[in-house]
């Protein structure tokens, strides 16, 4: 019954997923295709138990020990049977995703094995090992429910704590190379699972294979801490192309323009939680059609005495060269701090310390397509469609790929008659992960962008307006990330209230 549940819940996610296509308008089918995947990660996470507790270990009511049938066998009977039932459905929908969309049979399969991949590490291994220690459904709920509460108390103080340290205790998670701590764990699922079960199934140490489980448990959370430099050298030593960002340089530019606020005000004026400085960079030695952005910058301020009076993290930067001579736009490292801070900080003398771990991205291949209806397949890049919103504000692009998509695009608008076009927009994550895979839903990545034609305000003129887009083109840029590297900036003397926004 379990198996049928599974098989059904899958499928039918899969069927919602590919009824709504690329915009998903439908609301009642955007709702069931949040809810499917939860219900089949939870009938799926059952299914393992039951199968698991058909000879359950824990107990002296099981007959299997005098069975004439070795222990070795009957774990690997299980884990194939479990391995069978909860990933084949996964990599029959996957696959049957992207060729109902049309895909290749080869890119289809290649993004099914690597979903079911990663949920034998993600979801079946820790809940087949957690199984074996318990004797039945109610001791796995019970422990579960346990475990549960442990891990919610752990990431809410981890959380806490991160908050109170600018963001500098778990600086990897749901980053550029959050995959360095994902991997991390699923070694330590493979460790855990291998070693509980086998004191399982050959030596029967429920008691110690529980608190193996708590123990692991609380190791695998502790990777939310993993440090950002070592995990950034392993992204590093993985550059494609290590020379590209070789001659890339970051320094203040104090003769710059200062930072101007969007809504007038400056920042003294404003009743915010927070004030943010504003500090004016100059860019230089990026290679033609590169995409520079900033996967992390570490902020220190030292008072006169050098001590350090504030560690966190500064917002993102992005910088692109677009031709040999393009248009240079004002470049400002935001560094937000809380108010009560800053009011106590502005006036005195500080040194700044900047550390940036940046990536440089190169140009890899351009498309184009209509700016309204249009409908391509652009390898390497996905299947696409656009259209305009219904408040004719925006071009709508939406696009899927299978498996994990593009890293960072640029786009605008172009009339092919007059040759003008609208500024770039860039859709860029950070995200440089060697493999793909989610916990919930299938490996087909599904992404888009925004592209502006028209202020509602009626303040901002576009040169690509809104009667021109039967005549004009979306232009896509895809860039891939080629190199990994440091550079740092140092300001000896810096008051902050020189650099708030004005």
């Amino acid at each position: 019954m379990f198996v049928l549940v599974v098989v059904v819940v899958r499928w039918m996610y899969s069927a919602v997923i590919y009824k709504l296509g690329l915009f998903g308008e439908d609301p009642t089918l955007g709702m069931l295709a949040q809810v499917f995947p939860i219900l089949a990660d939870f009938a799926s996470m059952f299914l393992i138990a039951a199968i698991v507790h058909l000879d359950a270990i824990p107990g002296m009511r099981q007959d299997w020990l005098v069975r004439p049938v070795s222990r070795l066998d009957l774990v690997i009977e299980k884990f194939l049977f479990v391995v069978l039932m909860v990933d084949g459905p996964v990599l029959l929908a996957v696959l049957f995703q992207g060729l109902a969309n049309k895909f290749s049979f080869r890119m289809s399969l290649v993004a099914a094995l690597w979903q079911v991949t990663f949920l034998l590490f993600a979801l079946i291994l820790p809940i087949f090992g957690f199984a074996s220690a318990t004797e039945n459904m109610t001791q796995a709920f019970i422990f579960g429910c346990g475990c549960t509460f442990l891990i919610s108390a752990f990431l809410t103080i981890a959380s806490d704590l991160n908050g109170r340290a600018h963001g500098t205790l778990e600086p990897v998670p749901y980053s550029s190379v959050g995959w360095v701590g994902e991997t991390m764990r699923f070694a330590l699922i493979l460790v855990a699972a291998g070693t509980i079960l086998g004191l399982q199934y050959f030596r029967r140490k429920t008691l110690t294979s529980r608190a193996l489980v708590l123990a692991f448990g609380f190791a695998i959370l502790a990777t939310v801490f993993l440090p950002w430099r070592p995990a950034f050298a392993i992204e590093k030593a993985l550059s494609p192309n290590p020379s590209v960002g070789a001659n890339a340089v970051l320094v203040l530019n104090p003769q710059g323009p200062k930072f101007h606020s969007p809504s007038g005000l400056a920042g003294s004026a404003r009743h915010d939680y927070s004030t943010s400085i504003f500090l004016p960079l100059k860019v230089t030695g990026l290679q033609t059609d590169t995409f520079l952005i900033s996967d992390r910058v570490q902020v220190r301020l030292l008072d006169t005495h050098q001590k350090n009076v504030f560690e966190g993290v500064g917002e993102g930067l992005q910088v692109a060269k677009e031709g040999p001579d393009p248009v240079e736009e004002p470049v400002y490292q935001e560094i937000p701090l809380h108010s009560s801070l800053y009011h106590a900080l502005s006036g005195e003398s500080l040194r700044a310390e900047i550390t940036y771990s940046l990536t440089s991205f190169a140009m890899k291949s351009s498309y184009s397509m209509p700016a309204l209806g249009g409908d391509e397949r652009m390898p390497g890049f996905g299947w696409c469609q656009t259209k305009m919103n219904e408040v004719e504000t925006v071009v709508e692009l939406r696009c899927m790929w299978p498996g994990k998509g593009p890293t960072c695009a640029m786009l605008f608008l172009e009339n092919e008659t007059t040759g003008r076009r609208n500024p770039t927009r860039s859709a860029c994550h950070g995200e440089y992960s060697p493999y793909s895979g989610w916990y919930t839903g299938d490996n087909m990545a599904h992404f888009g962008a925004n592209i502006p034609f028209r202020d509602p305000s009626g303040l901002a003129k576009f040169p690509v307006d809104g009667p021109q887009l039967p005549q004009s083109r979306l232009v896509i840029r895809v860039y891939e990330p080629e190199d990994h590297f440091t550079r740092s900036i140092t300001i000896p003397q810096i008051r902050l209230q020189d650099w708030q926004a004005q």
